[in-house]
């Protein structure tokens, strides 16, 4: 994980970064830019220490040791062993620059092509990669060991053409699966690089960051072509904010993304972008049947203008349509969280919370329950007898579910779910009085067969038995003439 050196400067205690008095007295002069004297320059080494050796210790001290660099202004120059040494390591896993140029580059040549253990390249404002230094970086990338996993670039001033190389060298990294491009100029040449690496074969992109590009609806179109054709098995997670190009066009293709059945994007991030209701609108619909996006942001689109109610509205219907039982049942129940709604959208959100669980077909009963205060289960009157346990059972199932739910939703109590249970039965029995009736009815003149028969079976009955007989009589006699008999 990246350690913010520079909000710790402050308070950080150089005794803390290192044991070695040396190694404290050379961050002490870095720190406070004083000349380290010696002609200004600085040794990384291993073994015997002088003063300008600055020996690795354990700890954070040679992440320390970079960002004091940085800030210094009188060191001169660092001695080639000082990357010797650390061409020889091969235990780095993630390596962060924001001062990097070609000659250190290729220096470093060895550790990236040496190092098993390296999966991540970070790069990141970097004002003095010049034309050299993308070159070695372009080869550093093509030559580094097939571990590499992730690569960000983010704000650096590469000249226009060169960021192609760099992505075409990402195509020999099978194991590639998060690609991180911020503010750095991305056009249709660069998309068109991309295009061909998403469609390689050999790499799995899941993550893939475009933030703050130049893109444009031809951008987006030469992405999407790639995702159909090529990774979009893979992708689980595209950020596109701030790109402010793009037209309702684009957005339109970016959302066939979420139509394809074997997609697998979880988030999708278009905030700060130029989508009004409109725009909205094509989202919530291409989301009607998906069920694998959980995160879409939205926040702040069109610059300072927000999506109005009237966009925010076909959201709400897409996570709980109200219009029937079946459709509330086949609405939406993946969408976790929607970045921008406003927060007086208090059914929206309670819907995205429900759909935080696991358990979809629990998210669904829940919604119905919440929703329908009256089923109609007439479709299911075709099969008779059969439905009216289906239909108990599931009110069983429903009601320890939405008990999750109760302190929140006084439209998930117990009553009112006994209530619409009840309701149910009720117009089954309606539709099918006779159906109904006749075997309960024919049961019950059977019991009363039977106790007759038990009562008379005694030579004398007391005045008690024979009340009872008569009772049983009586009641037979009613049951009989429910049913037209005599």
């Amino acid at each position: 994980m990246s350690v913010d050196y520079a909000a710790l400067a402050d308070t950080i205690k150089i005794e803390d970064i290192t044991s070695n008095d040396i190694n404290q007295t050379i961050l002490r002069r870095l720190k406070d830019n004083i000349s380290i004297h010696y002609s200004d320059k600085l040794h990384l080494i291993k073994g015997d220490q002088d003063h300008n050796d600055y020996i690795l210790d354990d700890g954070e001290d040679i992440g320390w040791l970079g960002y004091y660099i940085g800030q210094n202004t009188t060191l001169q120059s660092l001695n080639e062993s000082f990357f010797k040494e650390i061409s020889c390591n091969t235990s780095i896993r993630k390596v962060y620059f924001n001062i990097v140029d070609g000659k250190m580059l290729s220096m470093l040549g060895k550790f990236f092509q040496n190092n098993n253990s390296l999966i991540e390249i970070w790069i990141d404002d970097c004002v003095v990669l010049n034309t050299e230094g993308v070159q070695q970086l372009t080869l550093a990338i093509r030559n580094c060991n097939k571990s590499l996993k992730h690569v960000s670039l983010t704000d650096n001033e590469i000249g226009d053409g060169q960021l192609v190389n760099i992505i075409t060298a990402l195509s020999v990294h099978p194991q590639l699966s998060e690609l991180r491009f911020e503010c750095m100029n991305i056009g249709r040449n660069e998309c068109t690089a991309l295009s061909t690496l998403l469609r390689c074969t050999t790499t799995k992109l899941q993550h893939l960051d475009l933030v703050d590009n130049n893109m444009d609806d031809e951008c987006i179109e030469i992405l999407v072509h790639a995702f159909v054709n090529g990774n979009k098995l893979q992708l689980q997670e595209l950020d596109l904010s701030c790109n402010r190009s793009i037209t309702i066009i684009g957005w339109k293709r970016v959302a066939t993304l979420l139509e394809l059945s074997d997609t697998k994007l979880e988030t999708l991030n278009i905030e700060h972008n130029n989508i009004e209701n409109d725009g909205a609108l094509i989202f919530a619909n291409s989301l009607t049947s998906n069920s694998t996006l959980k995160i879409l942001h939205l926040t702040l689109c069109n610059g300072s203008s927000r999506i109005t109610s009237e966009g925010w509205a076909p959201f709400s219907n897409l996570l709980c349509d109200t219009s029937s039982v079946d459709n509330t049942y086949l609405s939406n129940h993946t969408l976790e969280i929607i970045g921008g709604i406003p927060t007086d959208s208090i059914v929206e959100r309670d819907f995205l919370l429900m759909n935080s669980m696991v358990d979809k077909r629990r998210v669904a009963m829940i919604k119905i329950l919440q929703v329908h205060s009256h089923f109609n289960i007439q479709p299911f009157f075709e099969w008779e007898f059969k439905v009216l346990p289906l239909m108990i059972n599931w009110f069983t199932k429903a009601a320890a579910c939405a008990s999750v739910f109760i302190g929140n939703h006084p439209s998930l109590n117990s009553v009112r779910i006994n209530k619409t249970k009840l309701s149910v039965v009720y117009d089954f029995i309606r539709e099918f009085p006779m159906l109904y009736i006749e075997p309960v009815t024919r049961k019950a003149i059977a019991e009363y067969v039977a106790k007759e028969e038990e009562l008379q079976k005694g030579n004398q009955m007391g005045v008690d038995q024979r009340e009872r007989l008569e009772e049983i009589r009586r009641c037979k006699a009613r049951a009989m003439r429910r049913l037209g008999m005599k």
